[in-house]
């Protein structure tokens, strides 16, 4: 699981940095915003009270910065010194002619280079506010919300049962607007993993606990995400750092179904090998045939 990627995007990205999805059809990574596709409109005061995290924290952001230049410029201007003043004034002046950005919400789409499909997306955008003593217009910055394909976060090999790969996929597009939910979500993939390998309906730690004797590796991995989940399910302190850790151990606990997968393949080889080379096996079925004779 690329990490870096997923980290990358957290926050308001502009396009030329905004790096390659995976696409959900093809699988690689060559998902980008088609630029031409965007359309956006400026948050409204209605929005700003059931706005999204990602508004919030970044208007939050804006408020601890305006508290600090505050702050700052206040203790210069206390110096009563010429260098105090004067940085007092250059604080003023950057913030003055420093770069403004409003909020809007967008529309786009998302393109893919390699199968030439598309997904649907909406989000958050920051557009420059062109004034007079801005040279030019400065780049907009996008944090994307939804998608309306889920783009898959890490590589799920097609062993894994559809029961699975449904609700991790449902955590994956939770991830980018809510991290409890996705936390939640990801519980329920984990609820699916043991019934898939056979454990009877209890309680999700019961259903671990089983597992044990079979797989330790990886029940413990899955106490684990168990944990994450039940967070996210009865409380609300799982963020972006937490589940993409909790992804990166789900990678490794998916690779199970694909070692399970070949094992059952390779049965038939093993009894073709076993007919004709095992000779202790060779004898007694002869001497079951004679003495069924």
């Amino acid at each position: 699981m690329n990490t870096d990627k997923w980290k990358s995007i957290l926050g308001f990205v502009a396009l030329d940095k905004y790096p390659n999805l995976p696409c959900p059809y093809c699988h690689q990574e060559t998902l980008n915003i088609d630029e031409s596709t965007i359309v956006s409109r400026v948050v409204s005061e209605k929005y700003k009270k059931i706005a999204s995290p990602h508004f919030n924290l970044e208007n939050d952001k804006r408020k601890e910065r305006g508290i600090e230049q505050k702050e700052l410029v206040g203790k210069m201007l206390g110096s009563n010194s010429v260098l105090g003043l004067f940085g007092a004034a250059a604080v003023i002046y950057r913030e003055v002619v420093k770069p403004s950005y409003h909020f809007c919400k967008f529309t786009a789409f998302m393109t893919c280079v390699s199968c030439n499909d598309h997904i649907a997306v909406t989000g958050l955008a920051q557009e420059h506010t062109k004034n007079n003593t801005d040279k030019k217009q400065l780049p907009s910055l996008y944090k994307i919300d939804h998608f309306s394909v889920p783009v898959p976060m890490l590589e799920i090999p097609p062993a894994v049962p559809v029961s699975i790969q449904f609700e991790l996929l449902g955590a994956f597009n939770f991830f980018h607007i809510d991290t409890n939910l996705s936390a939640s979500k990801l519980r329920r993939a984990i609820e699916k993993f043991c019934s898939e390998l056979g454990m009877k309906p209890n309680s999700l730690a019961r259903q671990i606990k089983e597992l044990e004797s079979k797989y330790p590796t990886e029940a413990s991995f899955l106490n684990t995400l168990r944990l994450v989940g039940n967070e996210g399910t009865h409380s609300d302190n799982v963020n972006e750092d937490d589940l993409l850790l909790a992804f990166d151990i789900v990678e490794e606990v998916l690779a199970i179904f694909p070692r399970l997968a070949k094992l059952e393949r390779l049965k038939a080889p093993q009894a073709q090998l076993e007919d004709k080379f095992d000779k202790k096996k060779a004898r007694a079925e002869a001497k079951t045939l004679e003495h069924e004779k």
